[in-house]
């Protein structure tokens, strides 16, 4: 006998969401990608669902989240010049490194909440951020 059990498409569908980064700092260092799913805890450490990590090899990258569900997503990025494995900040807390957010979020007194850079990801989506520099 065939069962046929109908599952909702948005468990099965696997979706793929492409980050390009622009406005490197040429061949320094790496680029971070943290990949967020939920308001609750958007940028504090060890809350990403999903983290890269590519070598600046020109004055741009891309990374490319794989298999995602259809959801809404937000991502952060730094470039770390310096190979320290963190983003560097000044006294006040404002990153010293090249940051950027999803949606090209560009931050005026403070860092953005999910609402602000999320992106609804229901197929490949491909977006772009051009890095903020000190």
């Amino acid at each position: 006998m065939l069962f046929l059990i109908a599952i909702p498409t948005n468990f099965i569908a696997q979706n793929h969401f492409t980050v390009e980064v622009t406005d490197l700092v040429s061949d320094k260092g790496s680029v971070y990608f943290g990949l967020y799913n939920k308001k609750r805890g958007f940028l504090n450490d060890g809350v990403t669902i999903a983290n890269a990590k590519v070598k600046t090899t020109g004055n741009r990258v891309s990374y490319t989240f794989k298999n995602l569900p259809v959801g809404e997503y937000a991502v952060a990025v730094y470039q770390d010049v310096n190979n320290n494995g963190k983003c560097d900040r000044n006294m006040i807390g404002y990153p010293i490194e090249g940051f950027g957010f999803s949606r090209n979020y560009r931050p005026k007194l403070s860092a953005p909440n999910f609402d602000e850079v999320k992106i609804a990801i229901n197929q490949s989506t491909r977006t772009s951020i051009s890095l903020v520099s000190k």
